[in-house]
């Protein structure tokens, strides 16, 4: 097997949009910006996080291209070319990301109809043949509603340029399991931010996920002590992460993940609706008075 050039901590990068609910290039390249020079390894753009899913095909295009001028090859990108409605589009978005000469593409299985197996494994069968992308297969059940076997995701071993997959799951044994049976074929990064350090323990390369952009540093730390064997100072990072997942969780997904991010004096600007373009006064106080009692080094906004 050649050498895995993926590893490490990956933001599931946040799309700022203006409030007039277009991407917003300026304050993009400033959260990459801000992500790269806190050590993160990579970025998955218009993942979940991203809000690709809420974005028209061109919009996608957009934000894959302006990642990619701003990164400047000092880190791996990962494009989500999922959730576009069709095969036809994922396929288009699949075309652009090695146009623009990203490092990996990645998707989630089709969604909102009820397609059976082989009409899931022709889907990733023909994304992953039409470039010479790697492929990672995005498993996320919990959100999609498409929980599969590890019988029928080996199936997907099958297809050329799958690497691996993004597991936003909770049991670790059956990604164990899997890793296991696909004998080194395949490598994965664990999806759930609190469960990281779990994950490393149970094989993962890395972990990619939406808290990455508010507290990169925290998950660089955890990353870097797992690997030099200092296990009891990653217990400790971790249970911050279990900190911040919980209160991003209580004041709203996506609207509250761009909110914490000012507190931290990065505008990123505002949720794509029908997501809250923002918090009520009241709540937002509480939010920042819960933030700033936990994380008083990383409060650099307020």
């Amino acid at each position: 097997m050649a050498e895995n050039k993926f590893f490490g901590v990956y933001a599931a990068l946040i799309t700022p949009f203006d409030e007039k609910g277009g991407v917003d290039e300026k304050r993009l390249k400033n959260l990459v910006k801000f992500l790269i020079s806190k050590g993160i390894d990579g970025l998955y753009v218009c993942g979940g996080t991203g809000e690709g899913l809420l974005m028209d095909i061109d919009e996608r295009k957009k934000v894959a291209e302006i990642v990619k001028d701003e990164a400047q090859n000092k880190i791996k990108l990962i494009v989500h070319v999922g959730g576009a409605l069709n095969t036809k589009n994922s396929i288009e978005l699949a075309k652009h990301s090695e146009k623009i000469k990203v490092d990996a593409i990645s998707s989630i299985p089709p969604i909102y109809y009820k397609f059976s197996f082989n009409e899931i494994f022709n889907y990733y069968y023909q994304l992953a043949n039409l470039t010479n992308l790697p492929f990672f297969i995005y498993y996320i059940p919990a959100t999609t509603g498409i929980f599969l076997t590890n019988e029928e995701i080996l199936k997907f071993g099958e297809i050329k340029n799958i690497v691996g997959l993004k597991y936003t799951y909770t049991d670790f044994y059956l990604l164990q399991d899997l890793l296991l049976k696909m004998k080194g074929k395949w490598i994965a990064f664990s999806g759930p931010d609190e469960l990281f350090l779990p994950a490393l323990n149970m094989g993962v390369v890395g972990c990619i996920g939406s808290t990455q952009n508010v507290l990169p540093e925290i998950f660089v730390e955890i990353y870097k002590n797992f690997k030099e064997g200092n296990i009891k100072k990653a217990i400790e990072l971790q249970k911050r992460i279990t900190i911040a997942v919980s209160l991003l969780k209580k004041y709203g997904g996506i609207t509250s993940w761009k909110i914490a991010l000012k507190f931290r004096g990065i505008d990123a600007g505002y949720a794509r609706e029908p997501f809250l373009k923002d918090l009520d006064k009241d709540r937002k106080e509480r939010f920042k008075k819960d933030w700033k009692k936990n994380f008083p080094e990383f409060s650099e906004g307020i």
